[in-house]
C-alpha cells in the first residue's frame, strides 16, 4: 500500500529563508500599522524606501531642496522607517530653511520655520510634523552630541514599535538588524 506524498515545494534551507523574509514582511507591514494607524499605505515598502532616499539627495540640490522637503513630509506615516533608518545623514543643506504647516490646534501661526543646518535637522522636523513626536529639538541645528541622543531617541522608538508589532518575540527583521547595528 503507498501512502501519497506531498511534494517538495522548498529545501529546508529555502523553506528557513523563505520563513525569516514572510517574518520580516511581517514586522514591516505591522510597524508601520503600529506607526500610523491613521494612515493607508498606498506605496509597497520598496517604493517609499526608494523614493525617500530620492528625496534626500534632492535635500542637496538648492533648486530641489523645498519641494524634497514638501514630499518627504507628503509621504507621511509609511516613510517614517525609511526616514529613521537614513535620518543619520549630516551633510549640510544649501538653504538652511524649512516651513512646515502648523497643525496644532493651539498654533498662533500657520507655518512653524526652522534653520536645519543639516539633513538630519530637517528630517527630524519632518518626522515631528509626520508623527508628532520629539526627540531632541535639533531643527535649527545642534552640536553633534544633540544629534546623536535625537538619532538615538528616534531608532528607539522604531525599535520598540518594531518589537511591540512583532507577532512573535522571536521574529526578526533585517529593519531591527539595522537599525540595531547604528543605535550606537
Amino acid at each position: 500500500m503507498s501512502h501519497f506524498q506531498q511534494p517538495r515545494l522548498f529545501s529546508p534551507v529555502a523553506k528557513q529563508k523563505y520563513n525569516v523574509t514572510m517574518k520580516a514582511a511581517l514586522v514591516v507591514a505591522l510597524t508601520t500599522a503600529v506607526l500610523c494607524s491613521n494612515c493607508y499605505g498606498q506605496l509597497s515598502s520598496a517604493t517609499v524606501e526608494g523614493r525617500v532616499s530620492t528625496l534626500i539627495g534632492q535635500m542637496l540640490n538648492s533648486s530641489t531642496e523645498r519641494q524634497a522637503f514638501a514630499d518627504l513630509e507628503a509621504l507621511g506615516c509609511p516613510a517614517v522607517p525609511a526616514i529613521i533608518e537614513r535620518m543619520d545623514d549630516r551633510r549640510s543643506l544649501p538653504d538652511p530653511r524649512i516651513s512646515l504647516k502648523n497643525k496644532s490646534p493651539q498654533a498662533f501661526e500657520g507655518l512653524r520655520h526652522y534653520s536645519p543646518q543639516k539633513v538630519v535637522d530637517a528630517l527630524a522636523a519632518i518626522l515631528s510634523q509626520v508623527t508628532g513626536r520629539n526627540f531632541g529639538f535639533i531643527y535649527n541645528g545642534a552640536t553633534g552630541a544633540e544629534r546623536t541622543k535625537t538619532l538615538r531617541g528616534w531608532r528607539d522608538f522604531l525599535l520598540a514599535r518594531t518589537q511591540s508589532a512583532a507577532s512573535s518575540p522571536g521574529a526578526v527583521s533585517n529593519r531591527i538588524s539595522r537599525i540595531v547595528r547604528f543605535r550606537g
